[in-house]
């Protein structure tokens, strides 16, 4: 009896330990995904710019600011290549065609949201885990061999560099080499991710910064004369005319969802023909209470096929492209809101 006594004092004593470890599971993990390296300090706010450099593409942040805030001037550099047609049943036995050259596209557009959810991961950037320094001879090991990329982020006047390899064995993180020193990290490859599709991961989709539940005025305005409406807080999406402020308005309500559908196709900095606040076919101005949350002007301009449709707000900054059956629905209707 007594030489079984330890054996269930010891069977006691792990039970119990597995009791504590289990029950504090939830809370080690919790701290376990705090525990990040610090690869370079920073706060979003010190980032001035952001710069990818790859063999087939270039990618650049620029952060801005203005009266709404920080935005970022993206600028996309690419290279494309045209795979060549298969060749027909009866040239099977001829040589491949010869490759097309090399195509080069820029792409303009303006980044907020996203590009600045960006700078926040890069600005303090901290890494999974630190590997130290990694031997030239294990460099096709961790990627470097044909790296990725360069990472440049400028942070507070000095800029940080990181090589980018290839990605680690689970595929969730990606190696990267501080620049200079040396020392290898295993960093989130969603950074990576996001560069690498920076046209239309970063390009901002939204017209305004606000939600549509922040407006409770608006003014629309037409050829000189202007009209104000009203929300009706009991009913979402409905308005009202500002002189008759508890009367349901269906037209305008249907009119400024057509307004709500119009979305961003590109970002235009200088159209080809020039356009200013007078030229705009109409203007709406968006209030919360007695603030003023943003505006939203809509032009029109010959195009190769019909008319372009323009538009411009506080939060795009540059001129938006929009769909012109969009841009066609909102202008035709138009007359029927501001008479």
């Amino acid at each position: 009896m007594k030489g079984i006594l330890p054996h269930v004092a010891a069977f006691a004593f792990a039970s119990a330990l597995a009791l504590v470890v289990w029950s504090r599971g939830d809370q080690a993990g919790d701290s376990s995904a705090k525990e990040r390296v610090e690869v370079w300090g920073g706060t979003k706010e010190r980032v001035e710019s952001i710069r990818f450099e790859s063999p087939t593409r270039t990618v650049s942040l620029d952060a801005r600011k203005d009266a709404t805030g920080t935005y970022y001037v993206g600028v996309v550099d690419k290279e494309e290549t045209s795979r060549p047609k298969p060749a027909a049943s009866a040239d099977a036995g001829a040589p491949p065609p010869p490759e097309a050259p090399a195509k080069r596209t820029t792409t303009r557009f303006i980044g907020v949201k996203e590009a600045g959810e960006l700078a926040g991961k890069l600005a303090p950037l901290l890494a999974v885990r630190q590997l130290g320094a990694v031997a030239p001879a294990r460099a096709e090991e961790f990627g470097f061999d044909k790296p990725e990329g360069t990472l440049k982020v400028k942070v507070g006047g000095a800029e940080q560099v990181l090589i980018m390899g290839g990605t680690t064995p689970g595929g969730q993180e990606r190696y990267a080499k501080r620049e200079p020193g040396g020392l290898v990290y295993a960093v989130s490859g969603d950074v990576v991710q996001t560069l690498l599709g920076a046209e239309s991961r970063l390009l901002e989709r939204e017209l305004h910064g606000f939600a549509d539940a922040d407006v409770t005025r608006l003014r629309v305005t037409r050829g000189g004369k202007s009209r104000e409406a009203v929300s009706m807080p009991d009913k979402k999406g409905a308005w009202a005319d500002a002189q008759q402020p508890g009367k349901l308005d269906e037209t305008l309500g249907n009119w400024l969802a057509k307004v709500g559908r119009l979305h961003v196709t590109e970002y235009v900095e200088k159209p080809a023909a020039p356009l200013t606040p007078e030229s705009a076919i109409m203007r709406i101005e968006y209030f919360g209470g007695a603030k003023p949350l943003g505006f939203l002007e809509l032009y029109k301009t010959p195009g190769e096929k019909g008319n372009d449709y323009f538009v411009r707000t506080e939060y795009g900054r540059w001129y938006v492209k929009v769909l012109s059956s969009a841009g066609e629905q909102v202008e035709q209707d138009l007359a029927s809101i501001v008479k």
